[in-house]
């Protein structure tokens, strides 16, 4: 069927809010798919719905999540929404005559016809208590059809492969391992630029950098402990700034900062959009990310691709993106947290070294790679 017009829609309904991993795979996707194979159709209902790619583009890049949002909802409601939401889904899929249908985020919904589903970690069946009681239960049920309806999956990275045959039972022949890219405005800058940018926010031209949300399995307490442990001298030198918002379960971080004495070196700067996330990145001493869990974890493949050095979490997959470009250490220690922060601080040749390795590192992950990878599964799929 090579070269012949193949019709896939996917489940793009997550660009309807701020952009975080699974948004920035989808729009990858439906971007980069066509160019890989011009005779693939991608299409995305919501984004059909927008009035142009312009506009979606600000939509996401100009909003940021409600900072302390309720995340779960009632039962009946949810059931609602998604039963409302998939009956519309298969009337868009049937009137495009798409063959295919991609669901990006793990539950996928009913379909008479090929299912392609991606996990991106099973977190919800590993650690329960790091969401909402209404989301596990949802997924939990979800996760079942999906493993019954898909023809095939895609895993995000190998460790979340191993866990689907272990967690969900499929078999390992189901399951194809697609690694995720770094976006090209993730790069090393000129530092002048960098530093006029933060002078212009009031930022120290010396800090450490933590991305991502703030929720409970992302480990910012023991961050915040781990950095308290450094030397008075070296705070007031590299402060820490903390760029993401608040999830679900967030604990209070300025409080925790108030109580370890650290408060005016810990500051908060929300959610960021891509531009400011890219010249965070680029005036890093450090990104430091000793999160307890990942499916994948494109913060520290990010700041590698911007020529950041990374201390990251020696768990889950982390390793997997990582590999010897950076510095990994146990989570649960915070004294070995403090040890990697102080040697990238005080040793400018292993910064150096760091940050050459993760440059070499981040090349190897590529969207276009991503894309076309997933075209030909596509084909073989109908094949």
């Amino acid at each position: 069927m090579s070269g012949q017009v193949l019709r896939v829609i996917i489940n793009d309904r997550i660009l309807r809010g701020p952009r975080t991993g699974i948004g920035h795979y989808i729009a990858e996707l439906t971007a980069r798919v066509p160019l890989a194979d011009p005779a693939i159709r991608l299409f995305g209902p919501f984004a059909r719905l927008a009035r142009n790619r312009e506009r979606l583009t600000t939509l996401n890049h100009s909003r940021a999540p409600r900072q302390g949002a309720r995340q779960d909802i009632a039962p009946w409601l949810r059931f609602v929404i998604e039963t409302g939401y998939q009956a519309a889904f298969r009337s868009v899929g049937r009137a495009l005559r798409c063959r295919i249908y991609h669901e990006p985020a793990h539950v996928p919904g009913p379909w008479g016809g090929i299912t392609l589903t991606t996990i991106h970690d099973l977190s919800v069946l590993r650690f329960p208590q790091w969401h909402p009681a209404d989301r596990v239960r949802w997924q939990e049920r979800g996760l079942k059809r999906a493993v019954a309806q898909s023809a095939h999956f895609i895993a995000v990275s190998a460790s979340t492969k191993d866990e689907m045959t272990t967690l969900l039972g499929v078999r390992p022949e189901r399951v194809t391992v697609i690694h995720l890219g770094a976006r090209e405005i993730f790069h090393p800058r000129p530092r002048a630029a960098v530093e006029a940018w933060l002078a212009a926010r009031n930022l120290s031209a010396k800090y450490l950098l933590y991305v991502g949300a703030i929720e409970p399995r992302k480990n910012l307490p023991g961050l915040v402990e781990a950095y308290a442990g450094l030397a008075t001298k070296l705070r007031a030198q590299f402060p820490l700034l903390i760029a993401g918002g608040q999830a679900w379960g967030a604990v209070d971080i300025a409080g925790i900062a108030h109580s370890h004495g650290v408060a005016e070196q810990v500051r908060l700067l929300g959610y960021q959009g891509d531009e400011s996330l890219a010249m965070l990145y680029g005036g890093a001493r450090a990104l430091v990310w000793p999160t307890f869990y990942e499916g994948f974890g494109l913060p520290p493949l990010e700041a590698m691709a911007s020529g950041t050095p990374v201390i990251a979490s020696a768990t889950s997959s982390v390793p997997e993106v990582v590999g010897e470009a950076g510095l990994l250490v146990e989570p649960n220690d915070p004294a070995a947290i403090r040890a990697a922060m102080e040697s990238v601080i005080e040793d400018d040749a292993l910064a150096e070294r760091l940050a050459h390795l993760g440059t070499r590192r981040a090349a190897e992950f590529s969207w276009n790679r991503c894309a076309a990878e997933h075209a030909a599964l596509y084909r073989r799929l109908v094949e």
